[in-house]
């Protein structure tokens, strides 16, 4: 699969412009477009490969098929086009080793069965993959609409156990409203920075990198890291490491969470 085109799709699924379905559905056309247009190329049929060149024009690009389907627009492509360029750029310059570390820890706390470990791995790992000082994990109250704090770490972490943050408030309420990651290089020059959680904790925060936690598109909650270790910003290759976790962390919780209420329902 055509990595700018999984990239461009994913974004356009983030930003709310198109259904997970409707991407899924341009993709397999997209493929299927591929299959029919490019020759096969056979052991030793070399003579072949200026042909597939000069034909790879005729398969339409992603955002093509998408608008040709009435899923988007012109106007709402062009914005997601610069956040793939951008992120595009990001993931060429990741490093394998970071990227396999970031797969890794996101694979092993697939084991974990007990919700309290999952949400534990998931914020030691956060912490590991991103450099940070400290990190957060808030889950989404589908009946308040409030984002809760669940083991967070870092310094005074247990003043936030009761703390609660209303959709749109503060970096992580403007991530889970959005559906987009937010990268705060400066939190003093950022307006959607919620100085509360300092206040309750006594920690100076800094910079902040926060992504939301979707699992069959389904909002689970936000994670969020705070202050590098050296004392530098998060960076676009920080997100991308924490987006690949992040996806892992939602799945396990999301699988913890059907684990727990089918154990439930089968004791009662």
């Amino acid at each position: 699969m055509n990595l700018q085109a999984q990239l461009l799709g994913d974004i356009l699924v983030s930003m709310g412009i198109i259904s997970r379905q409707q991407l899924d559905e341009a993709l397999q056309l997209q493929q299927s477009l591929v299959e029919d247009i490019f020759p096969k190329i056979e052991p030793g049929r070399t003579e072949l490969i200026p042909k597939i060149s000069a034909t790879r024009k005729k398969v339409p690009m992603l955002g093509q098929i998408l608008a040709n389907k009435g899923f988007v627009t012109e106007e709402q492509i062009a914005p997601a086009l610069e956040i793939q360029v951008t992120r595009a750029t990001a993931l060429i310059r990741l490093g394998s080793a970071k990227l396999a570390r970031s797969l890794g820890v996101g694979g092993a706390i697939s084991h974990a069965v007990d919700l309290v470990n999952v949400l534990t791995l998931i914020m030691k790992y956060a912490n590991v993959v991103t450099d940070s000082v400290a990190s957060t994990l808030m889950l989404m109250d589908n009946k308040t609409g409030e984002l809760v704090f669940s083991v967070p770490t870092g310094p005074n972490a247990d003043e936030l156990e009761d703390v609660r943050i209303p959709l749109g408030i503060g970096v992580a309420g403007w991530v889970a409203e959005n559906g987009q990651y937010a990268l705060v290089p400066d939190t003093s020059r950022d307006p959607r920075f919620y100085p509360k959680i300092d206040t309750v904790t006594g920690m100076k925060t800094k910079s902040i990198l926060c992504v939301p936690m979707k699992s069959k598109q389904k909002l689970i909650g936000v994670l969020e890291v705070i202050n590098k270790k050296n004392g530098a910003c998060f960076e676009e290759e920080d997100a991308l490491l924490l987006e690949i976790f992040s996806h892992h962390a939602a799945i396990a919780i999301e699988n913890t969470m059907l684990f727990d209420s089918r154990v439930g329902s089968s004791i009662g």
